[in-house]
């Protein structure tokens, strides 16, 4: 009976440990709030509307940042947020219905293709990369290939013309080092990565 307690407890704390290492690797997921959950050009959305089969679809956001959509024609969905999307969609549909119920929207996005970053100078494979997912400034350096030989890894610019922000100075030395006041920034759509 103690073996078995003892095994039990072992699962638990081994479990717990998994869990919090799992949650605090997310890093700064939370320095830049929504900036990451808005839609862009490109991205693939599914729209599905509740009891009305033939108006639930797949749609590609087009490169000025509209779909075109039944019922409603052209919509601005590039900067909304899939619930946002999912509520002007409901609205519009409102509007062109002659059903006395609320139509029920649902928005999902299918896959994230307006998540472009930009890496330029020392590093090995310099360029634009289209993650499928959100990044940090250290996986975009791997996915470049990692630093040449004459990299100034101490001083690494991170631009973006997009966002309200100063442009971030990151020490990779100190990150590895495991200094305390280093954080692997959470890369931003339009992000460019200026390795010296």
């Amino acid at each position: 009976m103690i073996l078995y307690l003892r095994q039990t407890l072992v699962v638990a704390i081994l479990g717990c440990l998994v869990l919090c290492a799992a949650f605090g690797a997310r890093g700064g997921e939370d320095q830049v709030p929504g900036a990451l959950d808005r839609l862009g050009p490109g991205d693939s959305i599914q729209v599905i509307v509740w009891r009305l089969p033939e108006l639930s679809q797949r749609v590609v956001i087009s490169p000025t940042g509209k779909i075109q959509y039944p019922l409603v024609g052209e919509i601005q969905a590039a900067g909304l947020t899939a619930p946002e999307l999912s509520a002007k969609l409901a609205e519009a549909l409102r509007r062109h219905m002659l059903q006395d119920e609320e139509p029920e929207v649902t928005v999902s996005l299918e896959a994230l293709n307006s998540y472009r970053i930009y890496v330029m100078g020392e590093v090995m494979s310099p360029g634009e990369l289209a993650p499928r997912s959100a990044i940090t400034l250290v996986q975009a350096l791997a996915m470049a290939g990692g630093f040449t030989a004459y990299a100034k890894r101490k001083d690494i610019l991170v631009y973006n013309r997009k966002a309200d922000r100063a442009p971030i100075r990151f020490d990779y030395k100190a990150f590895i080092d495991g200094a305390e006041d280093s954080e692997d920034p959470l890369l931003l759509p339009g992000d460019t990565v200026i390795v010296r």
